[in-house]
């Protein structure tokens, strides 16, 4: 049966398959070729207990692609959430990021929140700087409701990673 690892905690994977979540061990020949499962990898597994849906972890099919931190596998797209304000964006750690996601051919989505602490013409700026950089930017104010619906469409059926800094709204 095949699926995808959802979740890896303290050597049990969590595969998701059209029958349901499975909990499994990896077998010892990934400790050997020293490889590691990571969540969003696409596994072969062999179910030993239906009722408790429990399994082992055959085989990691072949990635798209594969981050280090976070570890994670065949991602489709980063979503990067910064504030306008409060906390002030740190536009080195977001280029940084951006540069990051190129080298992996990952599509990034850029996420300004906070949106009620800025002006038009900061937001503006924001949209030109970015925009230019290939990537989606959207904006965002998510203490009250606002652009939730636009992000939430951009996620819809993909495999999303998501960062940003503290306080940002995550």
């Amino acid at each position: 049966m095949q699926g995808k690892i959802i979740r890896g905690i303290g050597g049990f994977y969590y595969v998701h398959t059209h029958q349901g979540v499975y909990e499994c061990r990896a077998r010892g020949i990934f400790r050997k070729d020293k490889e590691k499962p990571l969540p969003g990898d696409l596994v072969s597994i062999s179910v030993l207990d239906e009722t408790e849906k429990k399994g082992n972890l055959d085989e990691i099919l072949p990635r798209t692609n594969s981050l280090i931190r976070p570890a994670v596998a065949n991602v489709d797209q980063a979503l990067v959430i910064f504030s306008v304000h409060e906390p002030e964006p740190n536009f080195h750690l977001l280029n940084r990021f951006l540069i990051t996601m190129e080298q992996q051919e990952i599509p990034v989505i850029i996420c300004f929140n906070k949106t009620d602490l800025s002006t038009e013409q900061q937001q503006e700026q924001l949209r030109k700087d970015y925009e230019n950089s290939g990537c989606i930017v959207v904006f965002q104010a998510a203490a009250k409701g606002e652009g939730i619906t636009q992000v939430e469409e951009l996620l819809r059926g993909k495999t999303t990673i998501m960062a940003g800094p503290s306080g940002v709204g995550k």
